[in-house]
């Protein structure tokens, strides 16, 4: 899938970077270096307002279905694998952000608009992309909305009395 994606980058005449850190063994997992003002993002497979769209937002961060479906005018759940075609039902995680190139519907955070390059993971997580954001999104014409968070706060817990300054 890989030689896929980089015919798709080169016919459209995306600049990339492809760095690839093979290993036989799982873990450490590789730590790519980000280039100035770059941001390392996800995807995830939403089924939307009737339809399967790829979401990419920032890496961390977790999709809000209920923002993302009101965005998309409808309810958003989240997608399995076996939700896409062909031969993406069964490669494995992450899906790379090319809704164009999968025919899916890409819906990106609006916060990526913000960086200079993009770097994303494409089938298994060994492989990172390096694209510049503007050169991706005019090949992507990606659907802008603001869904991405980092997550809920956890719930305060009562904490037990400070105890009392000594008295003199």
């Amino acid at each position: 899938m890989l030689d896929t994606i980089v015919r798709y980058l080169h016919g459209a005449r995306v600049p990339f970077r492809l760095t690839s850190y093979p290993s036989e063994e799982p873990f450490p997992k590789a730590a790519h270096p980000m280039p100035p003002h770059s941001m390392l993002v996800d995807s995830e497979i939403v089924s939307a307002a009737g339809r399967i769209v790829l979401a990419c937002y920032p890496a961390g961060e977790t999709v809000d279905y209920a923002a993302l479906g009101a965005a998309l005018g409808g309810v958003a759940i989240p997608g399995t694998p076996s939700d896409l075609p062909g031969e993406l039902a069964t490669v494995p995680p992450p899906i790379p952000p090319l809704g164009q190139l999968f025919g899916l519907t890409l819906v990106v955070d609006e916060r990526l608009t913000s960086c200079s390059v993009l770097v994303f993971q494409a089938f298994g997580g060994s492989d990172f992309f390096d694209v510049p954001y503007d050169d991706w999104a005019r090949l992507e014409a990606p659907r802008l909305a603001s869904f991405a968070s980092m997550g809920e706060l956890e719930e305060a817990t009562p904490t037990s009395r400070s105890p009392e300054p000594p008295t003199h």
